[in-house]
């Protein structure tokens, strides 16, 4: 298991909250903000679609408000099967464009379980209860964030097939698939939204996350952040940072070398002319 961050001076905690380290690349934002913008959509509709006693959710006022502004179920259900299709669009354009260049080495390098990641498991129930427990330092993201990477993963692969199933229930060779396409995208999305609570929570309203809140606009946390919260992120950026250093040292040294070999040849071939 890893070493814990250990305590930082005042005069270290300002230097770390000085710096910026990079998180998020562009193309993770982009699309982070997309799923957000579908949710924000294809939630509410979805639950407006539903018209059993058995599966709704909603009020009935709130269902025929939105059934309402859309013109009909006709239009809404319309409008949640075409905004759903071009999220599973872009979803999976986007993984199939970066699957090995991407997609497989982030995977492989950031969601991955380890050591650190089931003693998290252990201590922060304790932690929350109001018992003294050090957790263990996490990586990029902490256990409970992969577990809940690990849930929407399963939970999108089945709203997405679930909802072309129902999108397009001509093409499937038994109605019983159908049938049952329907409770499956609701526990499914069911499963996404309740860690989707906890994840809005931790991210836009719990003080100690702010920084990560804000990466998702900027795509940079600030080190005292990385150190505190995600130690072990934090070691591999001043490792690449440290690498970089070395590089450009000995870019630097091999390219005044060059320029003084240059130049020693040249000066008796300058002095014999003069």
């Amino acid at each position: 298991m890893s070493s814990a961050p250990r305590v930082l001076s005042l005069e270290e905690r300002k230097r770390l909250k000085s710096i910026q380290i990079k998180k998020h690349n562009l193309a993770n934002i982009l699309l982070h903000w997309f799923n957000v913008a579908c949710w924000l959509f294809l939630l509410p509709t979805g639950l407006a679609i539903l018209v059993s006693p058995h599966f709704r959710v909603t009020t009935i006022h709130l269902n025929s408000m939105l059934r309402s502004m859309f013109g009909g179920l006709f239009n809404l259900v319309y409008f949640h099967q075409t905004l759903g299709l071009v999220w599973i669009f872009v979803l999976v354009f986007n993984v199939a464009v970066g699957f090995r260049k991407y997609f497989i080495p982030f995977s492989s390098r950031n969601m991955m379980m380890d050591r650190d990641d089931l003693e998290w498991f252990k201590m922060k129930p304790l932690q929350m209860l109001g018992f003294k427990a050090e957790l263990p330092p996490q990586g990029a993201y902490n256990a409970g964030q992969k577990a809940y990477s690990y849930v929407v993963f399963l939970g999108v692969i089945t709203i997405m097939i679930t909802g072309l199933i129902m999108t397009f229930p001509e093409y499937m060779p038994a109605r019983w698939i159908v049938q049952w396409a329907l409770p499956l995208h609701f526990l499914a999305v069911g499963g996404v939204v309740a860690g989707l609570v906890v994840h809005v929570y931790m991210g836009a309203i719990f003080p100690e996350e702010k920084s990560a809140f804000f990466s998702m606009f900027t795509g940079n946390v600030n080190g005292l952040y990385a150190y505190s919260h995600h130690h072990k992120f934090f070691k591999q950026k001043v490792a690449e940072m440290e690498q970089w250093e070395r590089e450009e040292r000995r870019k630097i040294a091999e390219e005044m070398l060059r320029q003084r070999e240059t130049e020693t040849r040249e000066g008796p071939g300058e002095e014999s002319a003069s």
